[in-house]
């Protein structure tokens, strides 16, 4: 149609020109696929290859896959809904997540209809005529859609409940939402002229145009309450697969080439970005990088040899850009004016296709002064940011390069320094542009190395990772070794790990060999970092996952890095683990090198009883902690009786807190005399006695069958009656007992006697005795003074405190500690309501003594007084090495005093 006579009247013929209109309009695109700004919306569109795309309403939807994660087309569908009118959305999301794609294929949804029909027409408003002179709404839809007359357009303005504006491309025009004008400045009248700003919050303030319908996009979110915001979070899991089988075809080689590249280095947290997986397809046709430098470097090579450019000319464009680079990192800038292209030095390749390779221009004409220039990559910003550090020579002085490194510059920039710094993964870059700086090479290098050296003693366990990373981009096994290796690396714990963190530090174990410890307390876990851990689990000697959530898949990674793996030591305490994630752990046991295994306060149920009794027999495990779970008599009698038999090596038994009763104490004792038992060390603190269990207990111990060492029953309710058993035991010529703790328990005075008479038996080999808050008297004390004084006693550890036997009772301790006989290495009496009147006797006894090396006395009531005598003792004896003072009734007059001795506490 060309003149206005030929223009239809009705709304019908008026929606049916501008359908075709739309769709002529991408069929008669002239813009290109190219490798960095993506595949062309015509191309997309024509050969309908467009992939969906996911989006969230919540600003909590966050980069990982979750329940708010919904595709693009359902939350339009539902948010553009018929009968909604009115509706206002913004679009945001980063450069490359495919806005502009995804409101083309919405746009020609419509045109072809397939999408929106409820909308008599849908108006794509071109974002550069916001930005001319002051204009009207209706002359600014005439100007972008020339097809349609005046008359027409008017009609259908005044139906705006029927139309869906569409606002693409505001990403250089971001202060056009940002600065919302003042309000008695908005306009109502669509032939009113005004500014693009004033326009545009006149739409969504409902003022002009009420009840119309608009989409718009952007970068970063504007907050206006007239807004929805709807974050583009580019590809899920499953739409990357989909646009990887769509681009190779063969869906065996889109697989192959996909689960590569979630394993190269860098390249993962990006593969949400449709035209970064465009550029990454591309360069896949030809060569499979390893890292995302390697791919940089390719996609550098490859323009540069399509537009025949030479390698001198190479690295004056590549310098102009970094500079350029650097320009819009230190001003904040995603853009920037031809002034300051011209300034970078880019001017000779102004209006030349090469340059259009690597930026992005709003306008035809590129010498116009209005023009604006972006990357068509952030990521290729910033490598050739680091591109620049290494070939320019002259922008910055050598002192300033390594500060400017150690700023840190953009997320990547570091990152890309690392990977130029290996020669295979800049390879193809210096094929273009020549060799890197060797100066420069060697500047990064030392930095890298004095990083990490200050970095991994630290306790900030971010700047690990980021150190991790790095080592991993540049890829230097021999680095790895002089830097993490020769370092004291502080193992703070790793919880909150990403999946390229998960790949550094592996990289970083594998290249020493093996890791000493893994902590990763407290962590959340999940099935994709266990899985890239594995390696790391494997070489690691020790691993902390106390309090950490583990599901079933993180152990079945677990499992399978512990089988032939280096780990000896791991912790599992207070992780929930269910019967079925127990079992896949315990299976790999049988082959592995562990010794130690703690899962204290796990939630282990009955079920999980016979579980363990099966890998006490199949495996070389020697230390098992099961406090804290209530395994209840089915559970612990499956797993006492692996004890007895000859396949179970194990040593050490922790089974306190576990509600253990007369059937459990009665098959335990059998265990324990069983020959075949290896059973050294038996925790049953926190569980509640009885006599008549205690004697079964008693009676294994002396049978000269069990080989136990230590044994601990505090607060396990024990009285004076069940003291006669413990005495039995202690004056057994078959008894093994070096450690006995008794602590919390009501033994009393007669009670207590019976145990004194048994330490003096000269078949007594107790070594350590506990007998805290045991309702000792002065009585006792001095019983236990004689014990030390007898020259039968073996005892070299002692604590007695929490007893209100003030210094009448120490004074039989004292008198003790001055006997030859008496062996003592470490004493505790805390609270046991000592004074100053006994400090002389106390100094004179601790002198006296050949071989007392610790002294505890907190929670007494020494006061001032005492300090000088009691700082002259320490230093004048270097035989005791901690004097414990903790809790007195010390004023800070003498806290200098005892801080000229390091080896009292206070």
């Amino acid at each position: 149609m060309d003149s206005t006579t030929d223009m239809p009247d009705t709304p019908h013929d008026v929606q049916k020109l501008h359908k075709e209109a739309l769709r002529n309009g991408v069929l008669n695109s002239t813009q290109a696929s190219s490798l960095l700004g993506g595949q062309s919306v015509k191309e997309v569109i024509v050969n309908k290859c467009y992939t969906p795309l996911s989006a969230s309403v919540s600003e909590e939807a966050g980069l990982e896959e979750n329940e708010a994660w919904e595709t693009l087309e359902a939350v339009i569908s539902r948010e553009f809904a018929a009968g909604r009118e009115g509706c206002k959305v913004q679009l945001c999301g980063g450069v490359g997540v495919g806005k502009t794609t995804a409101v083309q294929q919405l746009i020609w949804e419509w045109a072809t209809d397939s999408l929106l029909q409820h909308y008599t027409l849908l108006l794509p408003v071109c974002e550069r005529t916001l930005c001319t002179s002051e204009q009207s709404l209706e002359s600014l839809l005439l100007s972008t859609h020339a097809h349609l007359s005046a008359e027409a357009l008017a009609s259908a303005l005044q139906r705006p409940q029927s139309l869906l504006l569409v606002v693409d491309g505001l990403d250089h025009f971001q202060d056009l939402l940002s600065e919302s004008p003042p309000s008695d400045t908005l306009v109502s009248d669509p032939q009113q002229p005004a500014g693009g700003a004033v326009l545009l919050h006149s739409l969504l303030e409902g003022s002009l145009l009420p009840g119309a319908s608009v989409l718009l996009t952007c970068r970063e979110a504007v907050l206006l309450e007239s807004l929805q915001c709807v974050h583009l979070l580019g590809f899920s899991k499953a739409q990357r697969r989909s646009y990887f089988q769509q681009f190779f075809k063969n869906e065996a080689e889109a697989e192959q080439v996909l689960r590569h590249c979630e394993q190269v280095v860098g390249i993962a947290e990006l593969f949400r970005c449709p035209a970064f997986c465009w550029t990454l397809c591309c360069v896949c046709k030809e060569r499979v990088p390893e890292t995302l430098t390697e791919l940089c470097c390719a996609v550098t090579h490859t323009l540069l040899q399509e537009h025949g450019v030479n390698v001198e000319t190479s690295k004056q464009l590549l310098c102009g850009l970094g500079k350029l680079a650097d320009h819009c990192y230190s001003q904040a800038h995603a853009h920037c004016s031809t002034a300051e292209v011209i300034a970078c030095g880019l001017q000779p390749f102004l209006g030349s296709s090469v340059l259009s390779a690597f930026l992005r221009f709003s306008r035809d004409d590129v010498s116009s002064p209005n023009a604006i220039f972006s990357f068509l990559s952030l990521v290729f910003q910033e490598f050739v940011l680091a591109v620049f550090f290494y070939i320019d020579q002259s922008a910055l002085q050598s002192g300033q390069d390594g500060a400017r490194i150690l700023e840190g510059g953009p997320d990547m920039y570091q990152m890309f320094l690392a990977g130029l710094s290996d020669p295979a993964q800049r390879k193809l870059l210096e094929a273009s542009v020549g060799q890197l700086s060797s100066g420069r090479l060697s500047e990064f290098h030392q930095w890298l190395i004095s990083l990490v050296v200050e970095v991994l003693p630290g306790f900030e366990k971010e700047k690990h990772w980021c150190v991790f990373r790095l080592l991993h981009h540049a890829r230097s096994p021999t680095l790895v070794r002089e830097t993490v290796g020769a370092c004291k690396w502080r193992t703070v714990s790793y919880a909150g790990l990403q999946v390229s963190d998960c790949a550094g530090l592996v990289f970083v174990a594998r290249c020493l060999g093996e890791m000493e410890h893994l902590n990763l307390y407290r962590s959340v876990l999940l099935d994709v970092q266990a899985q890239k851990l594995v390696p790391a689990l494997h070489l690691a000697k020790s691993i902390n996952l106390c309090q950490s959530h583990l599901s079933s898949g993180v152990i079945t990674h677990l499992a399978r890095a512990m089988m032939d793996g280096r780990t000896t030591w791991l912790d599992l305490s207070s992780s929930v683990l269910s019967v079925e994630a127990l079992k896949i752990l315990c299976l790999s046991l049988t082959n592995s090198n562990l010794r130690t295994l703690c899962l204290r306060t796990c939630s282990l149920t009955p079920a999980c009883g016979e579980v363990l009794g099966k890998m006490l027999s199949d495996s070389k495990l020697c230390v098992l902690d099961l406090g804290g779970n209530d395994l209840q008599n089915q559970g612990l009698t499956q797993l006492i009786g692996a004890l007895g038999t000859s396949s179970c090596r194990l040593q050490d038994l922790s089974l306190d807190h576990c509600s253990l009763s007369g059937e459990c104490i009665a098959l335990l004792s059998s265990a324990l005399s069983s020959s075949l038992s290896e059973l050294k060390k038996l925790n049953l603190n926190w569980n509640q006695l009885a006599e008549d269990t205690l004697e079964l207990l008693s009676q294994a111990l002396q049978t000269g069958r069990c080989s136990l060492s230590t044994l601990q029953l505090f607060d396990c309710e024990l009285t004076d009656s069940c003291c006669p058993s413990i005495a039995a035991i202690l004056q057994s010529h078959n008894c093994c007992l070096t450690e006995l703790d008794l602590s919390v328990n009501e033994l009393d005075q007669a009670g207590a006697l019976l145990i004194c008479d048994a330490l003096k038996s000269p078949k007594c080999p107790l070594e350590k005795l506990c007998m805290n808050s045991c309702g000792l008297t002065e009585q006792v004390f001095s019983a236990l003074g004689s014990v030390l004084e007898s020259g039968t006693s073996r005892l070299k550890e002692l604590a007695i405190g929490i007893h209100p036997v003030t210094d009448a009772g120490a004074k039989h301790i004292w008198k003790a500690l001055k006997h030859t006989h008496c062996k003592l290495q470490h004493l505790d009496l805390e609270m046991i309501s000592l004074t100053d009147a006994c400090v002389d006797e106390l100094c004179e006894a601790v002198a006296a003594s050949n071989s007392l090396t610790t002294l505890i006395l907190k929670n007494n009531n020494l006061t001032d007084i005492s300090v000088p005598q009691l700082v002259k003792l320490v230093q004048d004896h270097p035989i005791i090495k901690e004097l414990n003072l903790q809790d007195n009734d010390f004023s800070e007059d003498v806290f200098e005093l005892m801080d000229t001795c390091p080896n009292i506490q206070y």
